[in-house]
């Protein structure tokens, strides 16, 4: 991190660019889809493109997207570039809005702190498993993000402008949050941005006609796609909308969301942080506990005015920071629904004060960086062992675990080119040696970096493609080539809740997957859960669907996939005459 010092403000903004880049980019396309969440939204893309409605597409036979199209828009304009919604299409909004951001964090406080402390900052931020895990993954919550924090940068730099002509690009960022999850972009970032004024000193009243002239002219563009996605959805998108802001909010859902005490967020700091919380971890063992005096003989009352001014007396980027940081943790500790990505806007700010702490303890306790990076060695180094015994057939098959995935799973690592392993031991050995002697927030840094580049380049495609049913999919292909294929899951008999379909195999088969109960059709073919097709279509279940078909199998999975935890068939239906 020295060499910052030396570094023109422009030149370390495109190297916190191009490392951010790196670190993402590359790796986005090798995972194939493997869980709903990410297929449901690059579906919605599809859906634009395939029936040329970019208000409200209709998907997988009935669905009307459960967000605003911001986020899918992207995504569509991306794909029509590079040819195509794929894999790696539909996830680079989303590493696009990490890098934004994270240039953006480093230019924030590069301008209103220090130099050295801005980089520090923008690289944790980057290397945080959380926002790194968003950032390639193929949902909304990056660029909500993305657009939040950024919001709150620009409304920062408009209050040191004196707030006196709008804040055009606050404005921007605010609507597109909005256009991507709803109007929490804008409420979130105005009510932080207030309590920050109010202590200040600026006067409520100003507050409130400057705020609520930006929130209105933020919801501009937003209530044009409400009111046209309105007139296509009519009531039932209405309804989803009241459901998917103000339901979550209050928790007055028709389904359980994720659902959690207000603990649980603590919880999921602690492991959004990862690698950097061991550092604190590990730093609980060297701070000089004795010398901290915790009780000043204060009374209540004088102890919360001292700290009140001791708020007051912060310089003015630092209090806006832990503002940011306290107020949107706290926020999203009221929904019912808690979700480890919902904090994701205040991880820069939070972000920030680990980097004053771990810059504190390389100057005071560098023995407690260096466990920490002998920590990511060592971590690098498990990893590695642990492949090469399996690779070279150490460990017997026999001792692999028993269950379909997990065994589908390791047996993939097993297989894995041993030429191709030993390039990448070769590798990342010298990118350690290389970074390991520079200083000790360099190596910190850049052995987090590695640790997960080496996971997204090598360990998560290999393990986690063991659970992508892009395959099966294939296979299904050329059974069915063209025309509508049709599907069966018990939640298509309930109209109410959250609907679970067969996300994954509605995108690799281009949106061509219909329901069977809604439809109905004479004859085709049905992609349904063995279990399931059991106990609703066989001829002896008692909870039979349809009386007058027959059914006939064609094709099945070799194993149990994903969270359905069961064989998916495809079977051939057609009415009995």
């Amino acid at each position: 991190m020295v060499m910052v010092d030396s570094m023109h403000k422009k030149k370390a903004t495109l190297f916190v660019a191009v490392v951010s880049l790196l670190t993402v980019l590359p790796f986005i396309g090798l995972n194939e889809f493997h869980t709903k969440g990410e297929p449901r939204e690059a579906v919605v893309s599809l859906s634009m493109l395939l029936q040329d409605n970019w208000i409200l597409p209709v998907n997988n036979g009935g669905d009307i997207p459960y967000k605003p199209p911001f986020f899918h828009w992207c995504i569509a304009v991306v794909s029509m570039i590079l040819g195509g919604v794929s894999e790696f299409t539909s996830r680079i909004p989303s590493s696009l809005s990490l890098v934004i951001m994270i240039v953006a964090t480093f230019a924030f406080y590069a301008k209103y702190s220090d130099k050295k402390l801005a980089m520090l900052t923008a690289m944790i931020s980057l290397s945080t498993f959380e926002l790194h895990r968003a950032g390639m993954n193929c949902r909304v919550d990056m660029m909500l993000t993305m657009a939040m924090v950024c919001s709150q940068y620009l409304l920062f730099r408009w209050w040191k402008d004196g707030m006196k002509q709008l804040p055009w690009l606050s404005l921007i960022t605010m609507s597109c949050a909005t256009l991507t999850k709803g109007p929490i972009g804008v409420c979130l970032p105005c009510a932080v941005f207030a309590v920050f004024l109010l202590i200040r000193g600026v006067k409520l009243w100003t507050i409130v006609w400057k705020l609520a002239l930006v929130a209105i002219i933020s919801m501009i563009a937003p209530s044009l796609w409400y009111i046209a996605a309105y007139n296509q959805g009519g009531d039932s998108f209405w309804a989803l909308v009241y459901e998917e802001n103000v339901g979550r909010l209050t928790g007055t859902m028709t389904y359980a969301s994720h659902e959690g005490p207000a603990i649980i967020n603590f919880v999921y700091l602690i492991s959004g942080f990862l690698p950097w919380t061991f550092v604190l971890l590990i730093s609980l063992f060297f701070l000089p506990w004795k010398s901290y005096s915790f009780a000043t003989g204060l009374g209540v009352k004088d102890w919360f005015k001292k700290k009140y001014a001791d708020l007051v007396s912060m310089p003015d980027a630092r209090l806006y920071t832990l503002i940011c940081a306290v107020l949107i943790v706290l926020f999203f500790c009221i929904p019912k629904s808690k979700r480890s990505v919902y904090l994701m806007p205040s991880f820069p700010f939070i972000a920030y004060f680990m980097a004053e702490y771990i810059k504190y303890l390389a100057d005071e306790f560098p023995k407690c960086c260096r466990i920490f990076k002998n920590v990511m060695i060592g971590l690098i180094i498990t990893v590695f062992v642990i492949h090469i015994s399996l690779v070279s057939g150490i460990v017997p098959e026999s001792v692999y675990p028993k269950k379909d995935l997990d065994f589908a799973m390791v047996s993939a690592l097993a297989n894995y080119s041993k030429t191709t392993l030993v390039i990448a031991i070769i590798t990342v050995a010298s990118l350690v040696a290389y970074f390991v002697r520079k200083k000790i927030l360099t190596a910190m840094v850049a052995l987090s970096i590695i640790f997960f580049a080496l996971l997204d380049a090598i360990y998560l495609p290999t393990v986690l493609n063991a659970k992508s049913v892009k395959r099966f999919a294939a296979d299904i292909e050329k059974v069915v080539p063209t025309g509508e294929i049709y599907s069966f899951l018990p939640v298509d008999l309930t109209p109410d809740g959250n609907p679970l379909h067969f996300f994954e195999l509605d995108y690799y088969l281009n949106d061509r997957v219909h329901l069977f109960v809604k439809e109905k059709p004479s004859e085709g073919y049905l992609i349904v859960l063995r279990k399931d097709f059991q106990q609703y279509f066989d001829k002896n279940s008692e909870s039979k669907v349809v009386d007058n078909y027959i059914f006939d199998e064609v094709l099945h999975t070799d194993r149990n996939y994903g969270s359905f935890k069961d064989i998916i068939c495809l079977m051939h239906f057609e009415v009995v005459k």
